[in-house]
């Protein structure tokens, strides 16, 4: 077999490959779709699930028992209250994003990621926060803060020079205002 054979033989094994490939796929395109109804029940419920399930044969009539504030640890470890979680790049040109907004009295999970090529090794500084962290390349810094006081405060990567802002804003009902006016 000469070199040209052999080129010519790689070539149409190629397009059949190819083509194969293709005939593979439009038939899975338009393969038939079966569902199976024979488990559907066929009763109807006529009970409200959202509504309490009651015990007792006489529904009990008047507001429902206060709950008693919270003593003094349960409101330092409250196990319902979720934090939102907060990704912030380090990169060459500066922290992304630049500004973060929080809310007073709720909790943040910050992951802090190291992205920048040229600085390996750079810290992470939150003084208001007493965070101070080293950032490694490609290693992502996971820490939780649960600000107390409104106001707007620096974070800074003293390597970089490069700083970016967190603004923490009232708690209050957020209160939107239609489009339409």
């Amino acid at each position: 077999m000469n070199t040209r054979n052999i080129t010519l033989v790689k070539t149409y094994s190629k397009r059949l490959f190819t083509a194969a490939l293709l005939f593979a796929s439009f038939n899975a395109a338009h393969a038939e779709w079966k569902v199976d109804f024979s488990r559907r029940t066929k009763e109807v419920r006529t009970q409200d699930l959202r509504a309490p399930a009651s015990t007792d044969a006489s529904p009990e009539v008047g507001p429902p028992a206060a709950t008693p504030p919270p003593t003094f640890f349960e409101s330092l470890f409250q196990p319902g209250d979720v934090a939102q979680e907060i990704v912030v790049l380090n990169t060459e040109k500066g922290f992304v994003p630049g500004t973060i907004r929080v809310k007073k009295g709720l909790n943040y999970q910050i992951h802090i990621v190291n992205v920048n090529d040229k600085e390996k090794n750079v810290s992470f500084v939150l003084d208001s926060f007493s965070e101070h962290h080293s950032t490694f390349y490609g290693k992502i810094k996971t820490f939780t803060i649960r600000p107390q006081k409104e106001g707007v405060y620096k974070f800074v990567s003293p390597e970089t020079s490069a700083q970016g802002k967190l603004v923490v804003f009232p708690a209050g009902p957020e209160t939107r205002v239609p489009a339409s006016e």
